[in-house]
C-alpha cells in the first residue's frame, strides 16, 4: 500500500489557486489541510474552502479558537458547505495567536483541552481531527495531552515533534514523538522537517505505525517529494524541470486572473519561491532576484534567467 501524504498549510502560500494548481501538474497527494480561518474571517475566504472550489484534491477546513462556540458554528458551516472533516489548530506558534491563548498555547492546559473538546463533540455533526505539536515550551506537555486526546472520538491527529516556542527550527522530539504515538489511541500523521526520500524512507522504519505523512516546507522546496514518496523514484532532471516551468507559470497566470493587484500576484510569487528557490543552483541568488523583480514583467525575466542558468547545469552534467 502507497503512503497516505497530505500538503500541510503554510499562510499565505497553500491556497486554493496553489492547491489547484499542484494537483494539476504533480499530484501525489492524498488530501491537504487548508491554512487556518477564524469566525472572523471574510465570507469568501471561508466559502474558499468548499468541496466544489477545490476540485481534484480533499481539502480539510482548518479552525483556530479557543472557543467551542465559535469553532461549532464554523464546522456546521463547513459541513452545510460539503466538507467531511474539520481540524482544529493546537499547533500555531505565531505570537499573536499565542498572545491571543490560541493554537499552540493552550497545549499548557490540559484541563481547558478536555472542556474545549467535551463541548464541541456534544454539538458538532462533522468529524474532527486535531493538528498539534509537543507542547507549548516543553516537548513533554505532549504526554498530560495524550490520555486527554484519547478520552474523546477523534478522528485523527497531526504531530508536530516541535513545541511552540521553537517555531520551525532546532531539535525534532523523536523520542518523545514515539512515546505520544504509543499512547495514541487515534491514528497519528507525522508532520515535520521531512524533505527528501531519505527523510521518509528514515522516519517511516523508525514510525512504521504512522498512519499517514503531512508534508509543507519539502513540497514547496521540491514538488515532486510526493510521487517520489509514492513510487520510490523520481523524474530526470530535465523532466522535472519543465514541469516546475510550466507550474509556475500556470499558477502565475491563475493569480493574475484571481487577484486584482500586481503587487499581491508578486508576493504570491515571491513566497513560494523563498522555499523553490532552495531546489535551483546558486539558491540564495535566484531567491534574491525574484524578491527584487518590481513587475510581472521584470518577474518572468528573471524566472527565464534563473531556469536557463538551471538547463545549462543540467547539460553540462
Amino acid at each position: 500500500m502507497k503512503p497516505i501524504i497530505q500538503l500541510a498549510p503554510i499562510k499565505g502560500i497553500t491556497d486554493r489557486t496553489f492547491r489547484s494548481a499542484f494537483i494539476r501538474h504533480f499530484g501525489g497527494l492524498d488530501s491537504a489541510l487548508a491554512p487556518f480561518v477564524k469566525l472572523s474571517d471574510s465570507e469568501s475566504k471561508i466559502k474558499s474552502l468548499s468541496p466544489e472550489l477545490n476540485p481534484g484534491i480533499r481539502t480539510v477546513p482548518q479552525i483556530l479558537t479557543k472557543s467551542p462556540d465559535e469553532f461549532i458554528s464554523l464546522a456546521e458551516r463547513f459541513k452545510i458547505m460539503g466538507c467531511g472533516e474539520v481540524n482544529w489548530n493546537l499547533g500555531c506558534p505565531f505570537a499573536m495567536a499565542v498572545k491571543r491563548a490560541e493554537g499552540a498555547a493552550m497545549l499548557q492546559s490540559p484541563d481547558l483541552i478536555a472542556s474545549f473538546l467535551e463541548k464541541i463533540f456534544t454539538d458538532v455533526s462533522i468529524p474532527v481531527s486535531i493538528k498539534m505539536r509537543m507542547g507549548m515550551h516543553s516537548p513533554d506537555e505532549i504526554l498530560k495531552l495524550m490520555p486527554v486526546l484519547n478520552s474523546f472520538p477523534v478522528k485523527e491527529i497531526v504531530i508536530h515533534p516541535r513545541t511552540g516556542e521553537q517555531m520551525y527550527d532546532g531539535e525534532l522530539y523523536l523520542d518523545l514523538f514515539d512515546s505520544a504515538l504509543k499512547l495514541s489511541t487515534h491514528p497519528v500523521i507525522y508532520n515535520g522537517d521531512l524533505k527528501t526520500l531519505s527523510d521518509y524512507n528514515r522516519l517511516s522504519e523508525s514510525f512504521p505505525s504512522v498512519k499517514g505523512w503531512m508534508i509543507g516546507r519539502g513540497i514547496l522546496i521540491n514538488p515532486f517529494l510526493a510521487m517520489e514518496i509514492k513510487n520510490g523514484k523520481s523524474e530526470t532532471e530535465a523532466v522535472k524541470l519543465e514541469r516546475v516551468k510550466q507550474f509556475l507559470d500556470y499558477l502565475l497566470d491563475a493569480y493574475m486572473q484571481d487577484l486584482q493587484s500586481p503587487a499581491h500576484v508578486l508576493d504570491k510569487m515571491r513566497g513560494l519561491w523563498f522555499y523553490l528557490s532552495q531546489s535551483f543552483p546558486d539558491s540564495r541568488k535566484a531567491e534574491k532576484r525574484i524578491r527584487k523583480a518590481g513587475s510581472i514583467n521584470h518577474y518572468r525575466d528573471e524566472v527565464k534567467r534563473i531556469f536557463d542558468m538551471a538547463a545549462v547545469q543540467i547539460s553540462s552534467e
